[in-house]
Formats: structure tokens, C-alpha cells, sequence
């Protein structure tokens, strides 16, 4: 399973990115949205977990808070305001080897 990282502070573009992110995975996914200092409705989906912070902490801790509940093999972090391809999950999985770490392009 992949488990997509995205920590947000007031992000306009937070729920297109998770619709994204929904529409176009082809495998097994988690989203885990850490909401830092502000409130916004998610999709309504069980692949997307929500950590909410009534103050700010900051992006490194969002970032922590999020690993630290991730069940997934695959760890990918991504902005709140990204699009991804189509099957972008099966693309990223299929070749990593454990612990290695790998950097997105754009294409």
C-alpha cells in the first residue's frame, strides 16, 4: 500500500489535490491530510485520514505526525496543490527497492 503524506496550511487547492489523488490511483492507497491551523471538508472517503491541529505546528511536525500513523510499505509526501497521471501510484511502487527514496519529476 502507498500512503500519500500531504500537510497543509490554509491550501485552496488541498481538495482538488485529494480528488486527484483519488480519481487517479489504480492500487491500494491511504491519503492522511494533516490539517495545520484551519479547517476545510474533505472528500468523504475511507482512504483519506485527517489529523487536525486547532494551532499551527508547523510543516516538519505535520509531516512526523503523519509517517507515524502511515500503514502503508511506501511513504510519498506531495504539496496540497499538485495533479498526478493517471495509475501515478502503481507507477511510483513498481520499481523502489526497500529504503531507497525516490525524487519526483515533472514532466
Amino acid at each position: 500500500m502507498l500512503s500519500i503524506i500531504i500537510p497543509s496550511r490554509n491550501e485552496k487547492f488541498l481538495v482538488p489535490t485529494v480528488n486527484e489523488l483519488l480519481n487517479n490511483a489504480r492500487g491500494e492507497i491511504e491519503i492522511i491530510v494533516v490539517l495545520d491551523g484551519y479547517w476545510t471538508e474533505l472528500p468523504n472517503d475511507p482512504r483519506v485520514k485527517i489529523i487536525h491541529r486547532g494551532e499551527a505546528r508547523g510543516m516538519r511536525n505535520a509531516i512526523n505526525s503523519a509517517v507515524a500513523i502511515a500503514k502503508g510499505e511506501v511513504i510519498m509526501k506531495i504539496d496540497a496543490h499538485c495533479m498526478v497521471s493517471e495509475g501515478y501510484d502503481l507507477a511510483l511502487t513498481k520499481d523502489l527497492e526497500p529504503d531507497w527514496v525516490a525524487v519526483p519529476r515533472r514532466h
